[in-house]
This record gives structure tokens, C-alpha cells and sequence, in this order.
């Protein structure tokens, strides 16, 4: 798993999921074996872990990034 951002500048808000309390991305850039995509990680027991896509996969990170920048009235996250 790949992060466009260092996961320092990453925010983080706690959520209750399934009657847990875990913290939760916002919405980043990253990538699996499949391709880059905009979804969110999430910090459990110390570890980091993929928690949500939100988007089809991509083949760089830059393309991944337009969704992520484009405004949510135009259907992106920002």
C-alpha cells in the first residue's frame, strides 16, 4: 500500500464503525497491486490498514489526484 501524502500530514477523525471507535482518513491518494485510487485508511491497534475505496483504480497518481482536487459539485472529494 502507497500514500501520495506522508501519512504525518494525513488528518485523522474518529468514527464509530460497527460499534467501534476507529480512527479514519480523510480521503487520500493511494495505491494497491491494482492501481492508485482516492480512499481512506484507517489506524487500528498501531497499525495502519486500508479502510474504504471511493473510486475506480487509476493508473497514476496524478490521475487519482484530479478526483481528489475536483470539487464536490463536479462529483470529486474537495
Amino acid at each position: 500500500m502507497k500514500f501520495a501524502k506522508d501519512i504525518k500530514d494525513i488528518k485523522f477523525e474518529k468514527i464509530n464503525s460497527y460499534g467501534e471507535w476507529i480512527e479514519v482518513s480523510e480521503p487520500i491518494v493511494m495505491a494497491s497491486a491494482a492501481g492508485w485510487y482516492v480512499g481512506a485508511i484507517c489506524k487500528t491497534d498501531g497499525f495502519v490498514e486500508p479502510f474504504d475505496r471511493f473510486t475506480d483504480y487509476f493508473a497514476t497518481p496524478e490521475e487519482a489526484n484530479v478526483v481528489l482536487t475536483t470539487p464536490m459539485e463536479q462529483g470529486g472529494f474537495a
